[in-house]
């Protein structure tokens, strides 16, 4: 009886400790923007993206549409009216994992090429995607950045007199 709950004691002990081995790095003002592809005019960016990365690969993050900043009002009215509804949208999000983060040395300053796989909840859609990116240690600071294109219509926003393209910029510095 004395060994059974020993060894439960153990394996109680081994568990917490395997969970404090994970580390995390937060920010709460990472940065997205992009451009059409075809009109260089139609941009904006969101300094205000929630992220958190972890060491075993998990990566998430998440904003309010309504943050993306334009240079011109009107196109900011109509890209939250018009194009993404973001009374009805507010938020995208993205759930996933870095496919290789055993290649990233946490401990070690350099630049890391990586692949994060998840799923894209933009418009009310949620869509599987795969996009190559960057993973920089620079002392205690991890810096994530990645450049894609999204296709519009792959989220049911109808923007085709706008643009059809978007090319998407992710920099998120975590502490």
């Amino acid at each position: 009886m004395i060994a059974k709950i020993f060894l439960l004691f153990l394996l109680c002990v081994l568990s917490v400790a395997g969970l404090q081995a994970q580390k995390f790095y937060a920010t709460r003002n990472g940065q997205i923007s992009f451009v059409a592809t075809n009109d260089d005019d139609v941009s904006a960016v969101n300094n205000e993206v929630a992220s958190r990365i972890t060491s075993n690969g998990n990566l998430t993050f998440s904003l309010l549409i309504k943050s993306f900043f334009f240079q011109y009002a009107e196109m900011q009215d109509h890209f939250n009216s018009d194009y993404l509804q973001s009374n009805t949208y507010p938020r995208a999000d993205f759930k996933g994992a870095i496919t290789n983060i055993q290649s990233v040395n946490f401990s070690k300053n350099g630049k890391y090429p990586v692949t994060a796989h998840g799923n894209l909840t933009l418009h009310g859609v949620t869509k599987a995607i795969t996009v190559p990116g960057t993973i920089e240690v620079a002392g205690n600071k991890i810096i994530a950045k990645a450049k894609f294109t999204l296709l519009l219509s792959d989220f049911n926003i109808h923007a085709d007199r706008i643009a059809k393209k978007v090319a998407i910029q992710f920099n998120c510095t975590y502490q």
